[in-house]
């Protein structure tokens, strides 16, 4: 597991940097590693068990149910042909092994042992991240480090800087790391609060920060609204109102006596460019009314049954000869997954979404224990962020979706065979 993750950060890295030639073999290498554990799992264990406690909801009934939708999806009359169907199962399902295999992990680690595996991952990946993306932004966009997987795409620029991507392959890729890191660095903060405990206060605040700095380098706009909406909804989980004031006094605090301290650092410059970005552009509020209006739009489009898993993939048209059966949506997934699973799919994924929200919030309250509440945290507020995005198309959204998911249900199963 530890090694699947890591390739889904530093994917990009390889194939831009290191082994260009390779980039289709390096892209399929971290499946290869998920899928090689996971069959080794399954000569020990059940491959389709999860933590007997889970049982008694309906987070396995819709597993089950979105699981079997999307195989008999493959099989679409509506398909155009086998290529798009395996690339469909592909897309939908390589990331479900995480859910099977991290409960069982937790199961055998101990809280020790998890807060030193927090510490390392801050130190020997975040924080050169962190280095990495500040170097590139201070880079010109023709830069060798600034390029993309593809070659020939141009660079895009917030501001007169280039959009870093970090070591990920695309901005897209690099945006949802960043959310997972706010989200991560913050329900580490909040535990040291909580149970007084100044390492995970310095721990949190070291991957906190360093990603308030680099995510408005990315120029996305979404992953701060997603990171506050998430963080609201945590808070109310909490029941406790002290700890949301102390934690955003300290933000607040910080942030401007950093930036009193720094002036014109480079350290803030992507927030200014970031916020001339946002006048610039298309207004916020259309874009997210336009996403969510996919569903409306799906509902013509593909109806109840949908056109098959794959036949929106951004690369399907390359599978066939014609547009015969590829219907894309463009820049809106919302519509994409719509129409591939169709109305019912996409109530079946909704509904497992949701309960899976639902089992998060019961961790977080259940929390007797700094890192049970930070990985309960971090789910909840990744859960939140991607209730209605789907995390179908984008490989590291899927990882860390499906993760922060997986994760939670060994917290939650071990928290009800307490009680």
């Amino acid at each position: 597991m530890g090694l699947f993750f890591l390739l889904v950060i530093v994917d990009g890295a390889l194939r831009k940097w290191v082994l260009p030639s390779q980039e289709q073999l390096l892209f399929l290498l971290k499946d290869v590693v998920l899928w090689g554990g996971y069959i080794g799992y399954a000569f020990k264990r059940d491959p389709l068990g999860l933590p007997r406690p889970l049982y008694r909801t309906w987070v396995p009934v819709l597993f089950g149910l979105y699981i079997a939708l999307v195989l008999l999806q493959a099989f679409n009359p509506r398909q155009p042909n086998v290529f798009i169907s395996f690339l469909g199962l592909k897309t939908h399902l390589a990331y479900l092994p995480v859910v099977v295999l991290l409960p069982a992990i937790f199961v055998q680690v101990t809280d020790r042992q998890v807060i030193r595996f927090l510490w390392g991952y801050a130190l020997l990946i975040c924080v050169p991240i962190i280095v990495l993306s500040i170097y590139q932004y201070t880079q010109p966009r023709t830069a060798w480090i600034n390029r993309y997987v593809n070659p020939e795409a141009i660079v895009a620029k917030v501001g007169d800087a280039p959009r870093v991507t970090g070591p990920f392959p695309y901005i897209g890729s690099f945006a949802p790391y960043l959310q997972f890191n706010a989200v991560l660095g913050a329900s580490i903060a909040l535990a040291g609060m909580k149970w007084a405990r100044r390492n995970l206060k310095i721990l949190g605040g070291i991957i906190f920060g360093g990603t308030a700095i680099v995510l408005p380098m990315t120029g996305s706009r979404s992953p701060v609204v997603l990171i506050a909406g998430g963080m609201a909804v945590l808070f109310l989980a909490m029941r406790a109102k002290g700890y949301w004031i102390r934690f955003f006094a300290i933000v607040l605090v910080g942030f401007f006596v950093a930036s009193g301290v720094s002036g014109d650092s480079i350290l803030f410059q992507g927030w200014e460019a970031l916020a001339e970005r946002t006048q610039t552009a298309d207004p916020a509020a259309e874009r997210i009314s336009s996403r969510l209006m996919g569903p409306i739009q799906g509902i013509d489009e593909g109806g109840l049954l949908g056109y098959g898993v794959g036949s929106n993939h951004q690369v399907a048209s390359q599978f066939v000869s014609s547009r015969t059966g590829v219907v894309q949506g463009g820049d809106n997934k919302i519509f994409r997954v719509f129409v591939e699973l169709g109305a019912l799919g996409w109530l079946v994924l909704e509904a497992l979404k949701v309960a899976l929200l639902y089992v998060s919030a019961q961790a977080v309250r259940r929390s007797r224990s700094a890192v049970e509440f930070i990985i309960s945290a971090t789910a909840l507020c990744v859960l939140v962020g991607n209730l209605l995005i789907p995390v179908v198309y984008n490989v590291v959204m899927g990882a860390l979706y499906w993760g922060s998911a997986g994760a939670m249900l060994g917290v939650w199963s071990l928290q009800k065979a307490r009680r």
